[in-house]
């Protein structure tokens, strides 16, 4: 249970997404799927297009065509986090050795020289016009400045899960027009295994407790981020289009996180434990972890309780993060009632991780074991369930690179936190990831089967030939639960023949493999120009290593977006591979 039931540090502070947009609409000018430009348009006329003022769905003047952030580079930064609690479940200290020591998360070093880490961990949509495929890449962790407590260097990946409202939007909005994600959370955990840390303070009570805590196999970092909006407005970003100063406008936001063991046997993308719903907030979710022998419940409530306004100065992110709605009394039970309660600190429950534990008797234990957990409160009406069936496993963003592939695939199901206990049937359903239609490519079962006292099962899917494309795999057990992985098929583009005649047309390489990028992702450019022969010759070398399958795991492999079918990544590596100085 990671840190839910082990020792954690907690910390909170803001974050920058310089995430790209123009991606997340074709515009009708690109296929998303081939990463390829349909327009006849030239890339002049393709790049003032998106750059020219532009609407949302409703028809307001929003932004450009190219989205609120199209020279976004994919970065991600976390902005004067620290550390505000830490210790063992029921025994969190806001004062000690470790306290407002800075916490970052690192970018990858290079895997041939092992020199970096360089730039910072990256954001990309397997999907990118979906808002539930989101994946940050990252290279490392540390705590501390120029002599870090912790520092931790390893390739890791995590996903968006428990996708949620946290405000009210009849109850407040953001200063200017913003996605409609400033509204939401979404949570992400890392893990990194123990040959990942690369050094530690171990005078250090609690990162010994962490690192070398019992069964414990690495450290997991959890996070929530939320209240993420544009940092400028339409109203600053288009006159700036207009005299022609291309600046990234990222998202800023706040973010709070907890770091605990990764222990043997759990998912390293996703945290166990007891899944809750906020019945009034949609698709709020948080967990739940009860530790029968300490009689102690351990509640991750950062997703689930609702926030009480979205700040109004949009570059202010790291000032205290405002308060969540007053609850009053966290009221802990069952449908039966309340069995004990706990203050929900609406002004400082991010000090604590966003986590509360509780002290149960042994009443309360026999309970909650055996029912559903019911969360109320004594002020404004908070209604939190229990599903008691939960589906999530560590498979979320799937890429299948050549026909034939198949993937096998592990679910945990769980109830009531452990083994299910009658067998349990799990249906399987493709459906749409985003705005762009299922491709209906894999082959799956129509069902699963858990027996009864099981807790996981393992299924295999493969590729059935069809259509490039995107579509989410969804797994229900009724109307009890559900949980979805999400899939890309690259298009089978073959450029075998001009590849063996040895002479491969500059042309060729700069349609197929480079023009989408230089349309879509100007951010690029502004390092390498992607349409200059020259150039893109002169740094053969560099791109021909950012593109092989040693950096398709890390922050540094090109494209970010990982959306280069492996044809035209062959293609452009011989075109490389001929021309290299």
């Amino acid at each position: 249970m990671s840190y839910l039931n082990g020792p954690r540090i907690n910390f909170w502070g803001g974050g920058s997404t310089n995430v790209d947009t123009a991606n997340n609409d074709g515009n009708g000018i690109v296929d998303l799927t081939t990463a390829s430009v349909i327009s006849d348009k030239t890339d002049d006329q393709l790049i003032d297009f998106l750059r020219q003022p532009g609407a949302n769905d409703k028809g307001d003047n929003y932004y450009s065509v190219g989205g609120w952030n199209y020279y976004g580079d994919h970065q991600v930064a976390f902005m004067n986090a620290r550390v505000s609690s830490f210790g063992h479940p029921g025994s969190v200290t806001t004062s000690g050795d470790i306290m407002d020591l800075p916490v970052y998360l690192l970018g990858s070093v290079d895997p041939n020289s092992g020199d970096g880490p360089y730039g910072g961990p990256v954001m990309v949509d397997l999907d990118p016009t979906s808002s539930q495929t989101t994946q940050i890449y990252a290279g490392g962790l540390q705590i501390g400045n120029e002599n870090p407590v912790l520092l931790v260097r390893g390739n890791s990946v995590c996903h968006s899960r428990f996708l949620g409202l946290r405000y009210d939007r009849n109850s407040t909005s953001p200063p200017y027009l913003t996605p409609g994600s400033v509204y939401a959370s979404g949570t992400f955990q890392l893990a990194f295994p123990k040959s990942a840390v690369h050094s530690y303070d171990k005078t250090i009570q609690i990162l010994h407790d962490i690192i070398e805590a019992p069964n414990a196999i690495g450290i997991v970092l959890r996070f929530s981020m939320f209240e993420f909006m544009p940092g400028k407005s339409t109203d600053e970003m288009q006159p700036d289009y207009a005299r022609n100063f291309n600046d990234a406008n990222p998202s800023l936001g706040r973010i709070i996180g907890s770091i605990g063991p990764w222990y043997e046997g759990e998912p390293a993308t996703v945290s166990p434990g007891r899944l809750l719903q906020n019945n009034k907030l949609g698709g709020a979710q948080g967990l739940a972890h009860l530790d029968a022998a300490n009689k102690l419940i351990s509640l991750d409530l950062i997703s689930a309780l609702q926030g009480d306004q979205i700040r109004q100065n949009a570059q202010d992110n790291t000032s205290p993060i405002g308060p969540n709605v007053d609850y009053g009394n966290l009221q802990i039970g069952t449908a039966a009632g309340s069995l004990v309660s706990t203050p929900s600190l609406p002004d400082s429950y991010y000090l604590q991780g966003g986590i509360y534990d509780v002290q149960l008797d042994n009443n309360a234990v026999d309970t909650l074991t055996d029912n559903a957990i019911e969360i109320t409160s004594s002020k404004n009406g908070l209604s939190i369930s229990e599903s008691p069936m939960r589906i999530y496993s560590n498979d979320r963003n799937i890429y299948i690179d050549y026909v034939g592939d198949s993937a096998s695939m592990d679910l945990q199901v769980t109830e009531l936190g452990g083994p299910v206990r009658s067998a349990t049937t799990v249906d399987v359903a493709s459906g749409d990831s985003g705005t762009l239609p299922d491709a209906g490519f894999l082959n799956f079962p129509a069902t699963v089967s858990v027996p009864a006292g099981a807790s996981s099962v393992t299924f295999n899917v493969s590729d059935n030939g069809g259509n490039a494309g995107f579509l989410s795999l969804n797994f229900t057990i009724g109307e009890s639960a559900s949980y979805f992985i999400n899939f890309r098929k690259y298009p089978i583009d073959d450029f075998s023949a001009v590849i063996s005649t040895g002479n491969i047309p500059w042309d060729i390489v700069y349609e197929n493999c480079l023009r989408f990028y230089y349309i879509i992702f100007p951010a690029m450019s502004k390092r390498i120009p992607l349409n200059d022969q020259p150039t893109i010759n002169a740094v053969a070398g560099e791109i021909l290593k950012r593109t092989s399958p040693q950096y398709r795991d890390t922050t540094l492999y090109m494209p970010l977006t990982r959306s280069l079918s492996p044809g035209k990544v062959a293609l452009l590596q011989a075109y490389l591979n001929g021309n290299s100085n």
